[in-house]
């Protein structure tokens, strides 16, 4: 407890003197102010594109590669599956004609035989769970 105190106490400080040496640069020299507050956004923008751009290489080797091979392996197997089209006029009547229409196929709206393709990329398969008695 005395600990914490101690620390934000020295934060409260370190920002005391912050405010008052930035109150006292804008007062006695602006443009100086100006000019350093300008190169610590550029070097800081930099670091952050450095930073942005060796994060994404890395991300892009780990586990997200071995979904995209999977994803391409599994359209190279079956191919690109046509969806029937959907229905959006539901708010249209449906127009009556003259003839009484002899037969009431109805179409279905999904095609079920065709199931869903998947690939186990990785996990634990042999773990088993841990379970309380």
């Amino acid at each position: 407890m005395i600990r914490q105190r101690i620390g934000s106490t020295f934060a409260l400080v370190v920002l005391l003197f912050a405010f008052v040496g930035f109150g006292y640069k804008l007062a006695n020299d602006p443009g100086g102010l100006f000019s350093q507050l300008l190169f610590f956004a550029i070097t800081a923008g930099i670091i952050f594109l450095l930073f942005k751009f060796l994060t994404r290489n890395s991300v892009s080797s780990g586990a997200n590669s071995q979904y995209r091979k999977s994803v391409a392996q599994s359209k190279k197997l079956h191919g690109k599956r046509d969806q029937a089209p959907r229905r959006t006029d539901f708010k249209k009547k449906p127009v009556k004609s003259a003839k009484p229409a002899t037969s009431n196929k109805v179409r279905p709206l999904r095609d079920r035989s065709k199931g869903p393709h998947l690939t186990v990329i990785e996990g634990k398969k042999g773990k088993k769970k841990k379970r309380a008695f």
